[in-house]
């Protein structure tokens, strides 16, 4: 009755074995995109910064900036929201 188990404990210490460089690759692979979705987050978030400003700027010089450059700050707070909650979600809590 032990060998028609042998075969099946040897397959099964040959998948662990296969699998364990795979489990060494994986924190590297979510590290690079934890960074590059950080870094997306970070690029976002100077864009607002830059758009606000400019804006903040316009508003103190007494002059109305028009309806594409409020939009464009929309747009941007858009995107930076969206790039953080996806950072958040690659880089883990």
């Amino acid at each position: 009755m032990m060998a028609p188990r042998l075969p099946s404990i040897t397959a099964s210490a040959l998948v662990v074995h296969a699998l364990s460089p795979m489990a060494h690759a994986a924190p590297i692979a979510t590290r690079d995109v934890c960074t590059t979705a950080m870094a997306a987050a970070d690029s976002a978030e100077n864009d607002y910064n830059a758009i606000k400003k400019d804006l903040e700027r316009r508003t103190a010089d007494d002059s109305q900036p028009d309806q594409s450059k409020l939009q464009a700050l929309q747009d941007a707070d858009a995107k930076r929201v969206m790039t953080a909650s996806q950072a958040q979600r690659a880089c883990g809590p």
